[in-house]
């Protein structure tokens, strides 16, 4: 299947951002008297006094450095590393079974303080003393320009500010040159978590604007290809495809132990882990599992630590039409979903590392999945349903949505459904764009791919999904899938108080969807990290990222 097809824009959702001059130059002077020299080698990157170089090894580079450009894998996971918001999603202790925080999680970043008003509005007491690279102080002038900027032209902040309720007329009150308010149009308990993603992050706007002109007022073509915020670290090279450079930002209020960052691409798995191996970079993910067991027996040898740093929330999912024919049926679904044995799907997906999720929230957000094989009870539901003599379906899907195991997977996923009486007619697409718009298409009977939440804890994952009022083009939408009752809950959920009352309707939603089964998720992704043994401070999140300011030697 080939050809241009076009995506509409909320569906990139989940896809899986004189005196200043003379300030300026004494920066950049005393960045290059604390950088001089700076280059790999050795496990802490150590190179000169005070100056430490951290190698990253990635599979893929954004192709632009500016939040309001299509989304993609490698912009969300790479981009947030030194992006500054007003507050930063709270961290996870790391490991195969880290817990995520729930919505509304945050910690302080360019906001020291918070507090919420009783219309559900926060105001926010700003960082003082910190400026941007080129010597911009940061005020409540850059909260205002960064959040218009993000709803005039992000193709993302548009659906996040509507989940939070922000008051799209009027997002941000400048209360003093320290001080603002987030507007709202009614509480919400998404409110902090939308703040804290990397599409509401704050820019030096002096600097976009002096870059801006009437074709391009918000200074987008200089943003594609240059960094101009206030947090750790600012972009001092950048080859599309190729690497990222970044150094510490001098005027950030603390300084972090690597003042420069080298983030390069390395398409082979193998030189990935060979580079980490040898000392020659400190970090890399995404490894084929079969490197991942290489690197495993020479780890501790070579002064490298690998291990999983979290296990979802990301899941490998197959999602069902239930418009018509026989998966309108809810007996054929659960039908189907009791016939998967996830445990042997674990092997041919992740080599035994995922872990089997069978529930709408998936087990890193604290919610245990339930044993669920029973082919005998499965075949017995196919004939209540009025299927004595079995089904056909057809499933589409991308071998780069499964992890990297697509044909073992879509193998054992075939013996199972035809125990059961389910034949499978399985379609292989060309890329993730083309199943993407292929799910959008009538007639799609099935289809299987990763579904990742954006930000945020179970009640987020809830409303992008299943929310078919808030985004047309959802899952749920495409799936023709969705209730009155369902709608009800959901909509309550967006404009709950949080604490308690908000986690029942993330629980009754959650039972709501499970019973029918729109659904049938299978094994949870593990998240890579490869690291030199000396280096700690890594944290798991809901969008796995590496927050380079937090790393540090051990000890």
């Amino acid at each position: 299947m080939t050809g241009a097809i076009s995506i509409p824009p909320t569906r990139t959702l989940r896809r899986l951002r004189g005196r200043r001059r003379k300030r300026f130059a004494a920066l950049a002077l005393l960045a290059a008297a604390g950088l001089a020299g700076c280059g790999g080698g050795g496990p802490s990157g150590a190179t000169a006094a005070g100056a430490h170089t951290f190698t990253d090894l990635v599979a893929g580079l954004p192709t632009s450095l500016d939040e309001t450009a299509t989304p993609s894998p490698a912009s969300a996971s790479i981009l947030p590393s030194w992006s500054s918001e007003l507050v930063r999603p709270a961290p996870a202790a790391p490991g195969p079974d880290a817990r995520l925080p729930p919505d509304g999680a945050v910690v302080p970043y360019l906001a020291t303080s918070w507090q919420r008003s009783s219309d559900g509005s926060y105001t926010f007491e700003l960082r003082r003393g910190v400026h941007g690279a080129t010597g911009d102080l940061f005020t409540a002038s850059d909260v205002k320009w960064s959040l218009d900027r993000a709803l005039a032209r992000s193709p993302v902040a548009p659906f996040l500010f509507a989940l939070a309720h922000i008051d799209v007329a009027d997002p941000v009150t400048i209360l003093s040159s320290h001080r603002v308010r987030i507007n709202v149009s009614a509480p919400s308990p998404f409110t902090l978590s939308v703040l804290a993603s990397y599409d509401a992050g704050i820019y030096d706007s002096a600097l976009y604007r002096a870059h801006a002109g009437a074709r391009d007022p918000w200074a987008q073509q200089w943003g594609a290809t240059h960094s101009a915020s206030f947090g750790a670290y600012w972009v001092t090279a950048f080859v599309p495809r190729r690497e990222l450079d970044l150094e510490a930002n001098p005027g950030f209020w603390r300084r972090p132990y690597y003042t420069r960052v080298v983030i390069r691409l390395e398409a082979s798995s193998a030189g990935r882990l060979a580079a980490v191996l040898a000392g020659s970079a400190t970090h890399t993910s995404g490894l084929n599992w079969s490197d991942f067991a290489t690197g495993l027996e020479n780890a501790a040898a070579d002064g490298v630590r690998l291990a999983i740093g979290q296990t979802g929330p990301a899941v490998v999912a197959w999602h069902l039409d239930v418009a018509s024919g026989p998966l309108a049926n809810p007996l054929v679904r659960e039908a189907i979903n009791l016939g998967i044995n996830r445990g042997e799907l674990a092997d041919p997906i992740d080599a035994g590392y995922d872990r089997a999720t069978v529930l709408t929230i998936p087990a890193a957000f604290g919610a245990r999945q339930p044993t669920s094989f029973d082919p005998v009870q499965s075949r017995s539901l196919l004939r209540a349903a009025g299927y004595p003599n079995g089904i056909t379906l057809k499933l589409y899907t991308n071998d780069a949505e499964l992890g990297g195991g697509g044909s073992s997977l879509l193998n054992s996923l075939t013996d199972d459904m035809t125990q059961i009486g389910v034949t499978l007619q399985i379609t292989e697409v060309d890329d993730t764009d083309q199943l993407l718009a292929l799910e959008q298409s009538p007639g799609v009977q099935s289809s299987i791919d990763t579904d990742t939440p954006l930000l945020g804890g179970a009640g987020f994952l809830l409303e992008q999904d299943a929310n078919t009022t808030l985004d047309p083009v959802s899952r749920a939408a495409e799936q023709h899938y969705g209730s009155a009752s369902l709608q009800a809950l959901l909509d309550q959920l967006t404009d709950s108080p949080g604490g308690s009352p908000t986690q029942t309707l993330i629980s009754q939603a959650a039972a709501a969807i499970d019973s029918e089964t729109p659904t049938i998720n299978l094994v949870a992704i593990p998240v890579q990290n490869v690291t030199r043994a000396d280096v700690t401070g890594y944290a798991a999140y809901t969008q796995p990222v590496i927050y380079y300011e937090h790393l540090h030697p051990t000890g």
